[in-house]
């Protein structure tokens, strides 16, 4: 799969004398292309889910960290499967319910990452939210 380019993100990326109108994910890893450096450049999320839709490929080669969370958003990447996140990074990353929603997280991974009924609190969900995200219904 391929993205359409800029002149500038053309050039910026093969030089002048060797111009493409697309970049492949063959290129990235051809180039040794970083996410920061296109995101640098102004390559979008909906670019990069055309080059390669599998944010794990993102992670093992072009090195996406949680900091890249939200830009690789709608490659569905999730914090936990995707970048070996724990608790305390999702809490840190203030993810909102649609955030997490999109990004494939659930009840049962949280409670596996050790969240327990204090913590909960901390993501600030009302309880539709949580039953969204699987929490099976309270007594």
């Amino acid at each position: 799969m391929s993205a359409p380019l800029t002149a500038r993100q053309s050039t910026q990326i093969f030089g002048w004398w060797d111009p493409q109108p697309v970049l492949t994910w063959a290129d990235v890893r051809r180039l040794g292309l970083t996410l920061d450096r296109l995101i640098s450049m102004r390559v979008g999320a909906i670019s990069l889910a055309m080059i390669q839709p599998d944010p794990a490929q993102w992670v093992e080669h072009a090195g996406a960290g949680l900091k890249h969370i939200r830009f690789l958003q709608p490659l569905g990447a999730n914090p936990f499967e995707h970048f070996g996140a724990d608790l305390a990074d999702v809490l840190s990353l203030e993810l909102t319910f649609t955030e997490m929603m999109r990004m494939g997280v659930t009840y049962t991974q949280l409670r596996a990452a050790g969240m327990s009924e204090k913590t909960e609190r901390m993501f600030k969900l009302d309880d539709e939210e949580w039953a969204m995200l699987g929490r099976p219904k309270r007594r």
